[in-house]
Order: C-alpha cells, then structure tokens, then sequence
C-alpha cells in the first residue's frame, strides 16, 4: 500500500523533478563509486610507494651497520697491531711488564675515549689471563675455560677474521639490560702469524640505535634487527612491546614475536613486503636479509597511520570528485531545463486557454521537436480562435435574427393595439390625447429603426422606453406609475439597441399586470468605477426560484417567460463576454429588479 502512494507520488512529479532525481541519484552512485575507487587505486599505488621506500630505508640502514662494524673491525686492527700489545702478547702474559702494560692501558682508554662506537675492548692471552678496558664485570667464563666457548671454534676457523655474536656469544661482558654485539677475532703475531690471544671488543646498542635512528621516520615505523638465529640485536619498540588498542585491560601486542614469525617465514628471501593483520589491524611489513653477516632487518608500519598521513591527497581526490559531480549536476539540470522550459510554457498556454485566453506560444528553443511542437500548437490555437471567431459571428447573426424577430412581434400587434386606442380617443372626441398618443407613437418607431443602427445612446434608449411606456399609459390607465432615476452624465453611453424596453414590458406584463392593482416600475441609470448600470424595478409579483434559476442558466425555455427577456439577457451575455453582465434580484409577492452592467469599451456591432 506505501509503495503503491509513494508511485503514485512519483509519477505525478514533474517531468524537470524527475530528470533532476534521476540525474542526483545517479551522480551519488558515481561519485560514491569514483571515491572508492579512487581510494582503492590511491592505497594500492601508496602501498607500493611505500614498500619501496620501506626497502630503500632498510636497506640505507644495513649499509650504515655495515659500515660501522667495518669500522669497528678496522679499529680492531689497529689495536691487535699495537707494538706493545704484540710485545706483551709474544712474551705469554699480558701483565709480564708493567710498564708496557700501563702504555697499552693509555692507549686502549683513549681509543675508548675517542670512539664512542666501543664500550669496552677485552684481551685473553695464552696463558689464561684477561685484560680489560672499559669493563664493568669480569666475564662469567673463567679464562681457563675459553676453549669451551660456543664461538671459540669459529674464531680459530677465522684465522684472523672477526665473527659476531650478540652479547658475548653466551659470555656476559656487561651487566646491563641493554643489548651489545661482541666483535671476536684472534690476535696473531704480524711477523709469525703465530696466535697471541684472542681480541673481543663491544659495540653498544646506541651505536646500532644511530645507524637507523634518522632513518627509520616516524615512532610508528618500527625497526627491528635480527641475528643469523633470530635473536633481537636491537629494536625502536618500547622495552620490545607497544601497546596495543586496549580491548581488554593490560593487553598487550608481542610486536618482536610477530618480526621473528615473519623471519622465519622469509629464510630464503633477501627482500619482502606484505601486509600483516595483528590483533584486528592492518600493519605494512618490511624484510631485508644482510647475507655477510646472515641478519635481518624488519620493519612494521600501521597502515592506516599511511592513510593518515596521506589524508590530504584523499581529501583534494575527494574535492574533485565532488567538484566534477556539482558540474554534472548544475549541467544535467540545466539540459533539463531546455526539456522542461518549453514544456511549462505550454501548460502556462494551456492555462490561459482553460481561462478562455487563447495566446499562441512564443518560445525559444533550439529543439527541432519542440519547435514543431509550438508550431503545431499555434496552428491549433488559431483555428481555435478561428472556430470562435466563426460561432461569435454566427451567434450575432442570431441575435439580429431574434432581435428582428422581437421587433417584428412588437410592430404589428404594438402598432395595431396602439391604433386601436388611438380610434377610441378619437371617438371620444380626445383630440389631445390622440395627438400625444401619435406623437409618442412615432417617436418610438422612429427610434426603434435608428436609421438601421444596432448601436445606440442610453438617452435614446431612455427615450424609447418613455414613449413606450407613455403609450402603454393611455391603453392601461391607472395600472401603474413610472418613475426614473436617471444619472445624466451616462446618457452618451453606448449601449445595444432595445435592451431596456424588453425589461420594461417584462415588467408590466409578467410583474405589474397579474396584481389587479397599481404597481411602481423604476428606470435608472448611473455609473460605479467606470461601469454603468442600468436597472428595471418593479414591485410586482415577483418570480419564482426555480424559474429565476432557469433564467439565470439559460434555461427559460418556449412560453415559461418573456421571449424579449430572454432574448435581451442572452445578447447581453454575447456582447459582454459573460454571464456576469447582468443581476437578477426577486422575491415572490415583492417584485423584481434586473440589473444591466454596460461597459464603455463597446463598439458598434456590423
């Protein structure tokens, strides 16, 4: 029932609404499809970017570790080829001499001192003992039980060349919480090549934290360093755990777990990217593998931090989007309109014409259609015009044909009543009133012909109702009494030939008459904002409701009344374009009054 009244409120919308409707909705789906996929394209084009430079960065950064153990092994060399600690060294023990052993001190010190990439240097000798600078602890292993270190093997393997081990390779050289890489190698005589002992200096996580701290970008990019076991070097996580969005109280994210997880899933891969979902969110993950040293850098970037971050090209896509949609809307509107526009013009006409005005259509359209549309209503609206123009025409002919006929029935029996009355007065020997009686009779005739006039003077048509009256005096004494209430200044008005005498013998024959006692019949004239009224009052016996109905309708028909009344009210209709031009007031047993509205714009009719 609701979709059949919403239908049916749709259908009788405009025709300009409903290309507007279609359009708006049409630009919503559009623009609403173009943002997302422009979204869609813009993130996959952002993810790409940056991935790349994700890669670009890790990789700026394993070059900037490799360059620093590089220098840390060319320190490394310039100590082990110290001559005192060769000296030292070659005699078995490291505290043989003093003397040495306090220049190898100023100078080890001041190397600390001067390279901030060392946190301290130690030195195990053949004999078992340990020297060392910058050291907080003494190692956890014992100098006698070096060989059975994890590493100790590879470092001989080395033969000269360095290894790497996280925080000692299972020997505690620093009692701390941060982490530290040890750089291993054997010190071997630079004239024998014989080995002398084993070198082992530190390298701080803040030096590693410096290798990357400019590069990684923002806090939400997190950078992670793996050894060759999986093992974190060192990582700009928060204590190695960030907080996660807080689902339930205390939860927290392992980021590290997840960076090893996806190490272990990229073991034969130098370089990755993907997209990981951790805890429900949706994070950028970065993998480079630095293959001298077997470690891996990691990096994990919320994504939606990118988006963020690339809120303002979304946005200007958005705007522009948005802005192509309002011109396609301001453009489907305005083509609407050159559909509408002449559309509304001819309901306007059409309007008119349910008004009785019956204009032709000028518009402006550069339609062919509407064009011959307008074209083919005009040639409509003419012969409309003609078709009234025709019935006008023929209606005035009838109108003559009625009035000739109204007064050829006056004429004869009028003339011979009139003649009648005339005899009896000259019989009588009333030679004044025949005279008058003639007198008024030929006035009246001669006014009624008007030299074949159909238009003529109210003061000549007051004139032929007095002498109407006059004569119907003489024949009917003492049955009624006239009085007239004439304005002069309506008396050059035109008015239609014998549309006051009709009214008057109306009056007298169907008002006055049927009493059987004088009655009172009034003529008036005068004008009200340039309309002049003419009236006829009898106090007569009045005219029944529905027979006033019928006469106001134009529904009096043949002997239910005056065949001078109607015929004057239909040609007062005719000539004044409505039924308005003429009132018609009556009470049974009270009388009549007709009320004639002439306007002084008429023209004499053909």
């Amino acid at each position: 029932m609701l979709s059949e009244k919403i239908k049916h409120k749709f259908y009788n919308l405009s025709i300009g609404l409903k290309i507007s409707m279609f359009y708006f909705g049409l630009i919503v789906v559009s623009t609403c499809l173009s943002s997302w996929m422009f979204n869609k394209i813009y993130l996959d084009i952002t993810h790409k970017k940056v991935s790349e430079v994700s890669i670009q960065t890790l990789n700026s950064i394993q070059s900037n570790i490799n360059l620093m153990i590089n220098n840390v092994d060319s320190y490394s060399k310039m100590i082990l080829s110290d001559s005192d600690l060769q000296n030292l060294l070659r005699k078995g023990n490291v505290y043989s001499d003093l003397n040495v052993q306090s220049k190898v001190s100023n100078y080890l010190y001041k190397f600390i001192q001067a390279i901030p990439l060392i946190k301290s240097v130690y030195v195990f000798d053949n004999t078992n003992n340990i020297y060392s600078v910058g050291a907080q602890i003494l190692p956890t292993l014992q100098s006698d039980q070096i060989k059975y270190a994890e590493w100790y093997k590879e470092v001989v393997q080395k033969k000269g060349g360095y290894i790497l081990r996280l925080n000692g390779g299972g020997i505690a050289f620093h009692n701390t919480q941060d982490n530290y890489v040890s750089l291993i190698r054997l010190i071997r005589d630079m004239d024998t090549t014989d080995t002398l002992g084993i070198l082992v200096i530190n390298i701080p996580e803040k030096a590693f934290s410096q290798a990357f701290s400019s590069l990684a970008g923002k806090k939400e990019n997190n950078v992670v360093i793996l050894n060759e076991h999986n093992e974190v070097i060192i990582s700009n996580f928060n204590t190695g755990k960030i907080e996660a969005k807080q689902v339930e109280q205390d939860k927290f994210i392992d980021f590290e777990s997840q960076v090893i997880q996806a190490a272990n899933e990229w073991l034969d891969t130098t370089s990755a990217t993907k997209m990981k979902k951790i805890d429900q969110t949706e994070y950028l993950v970065s993998y480079v593998s630095e293959n001298k040293y077997n470690w891996k850098l990691v990096s994990i970037m919320p994504f939606a931090k990118l988006f963020e971050e690339n809120a303002v090209m979304s946005l200007v896509g958005f705007v522009i989007i948005l802005f192509n949609s309002i011109v396609l809307f301001i453009s489907a509107v305005s083509i609407s309109r050159l559909i509408t526009t002449p559309i509304k013009d001819l309901l306007n006409s059409m309007k008119d014409v349910e008004k009785g005005v019956f204009n032709e259509v000028q518009v402006k359209t550069q339609s062919r259609e509407f064009k011959r549309l307008c074209k083919g209503y005009n040639i409509m609206i003419m012969e409309i015009k003609k078709l009234i123009g025709r019935v006008i025409e023929e209606q005035k002919i009838i109108r003559k044909t009625e009035l000739y006929t109204l007064q050829a029935q006056i004429k004869p029996h009028f003339l011979y009543n009139t003649l009648d009355s005339i005899n009896s007065l000259v019989l009588s020997e009333c030679t004044e009133e025949a005279s008058s009686l003639v007198e008024a009779l030929g006035n009246y005739y001669r006014a009624s012909v008007s030299k074949g006039k159909e238009i003529i003077t109210i003061g000549e048509e007051i004139n032929m109702v007095k002498n109407y009256l006059k004569i119907q005096q003489v024949r009917y004494p003492d049955l009624f009494t006239v009085k007239y209430d004439i304005n002069t200044e309506c008396l050059d008005y035109k008015v239609p030939k014998l549309i006051l005498q009709p009214l008057v013998e109306n009056a007298l024959y169907h008002g006055i008459r049927p009493l059987n006692r004088n009655g009172i019949i009034t003529v008036g004239a005068d004008k009200q904002e340039g309309v002049v009224r003419l009236w006829v009052q009898d106090d007569g016996v009045g005219i029944k409701p529905e027979q006033l109905d019928a006469i106001i309708n134009s529904k009096l028909g043949e002997g239910t009344g005056s065949f001078g009344l109607k015929g004057t009210l239909e040609r007062i209709r005719i000539i004044y374009n409505g039924k308005n031009a003429f009132e018609i007031k009556s009470k049974p047993h009270e009388g009549t009054e007709i009320i004639l509205y002439v306007h002084n714009d008429n023209e004499e009719e053909d």
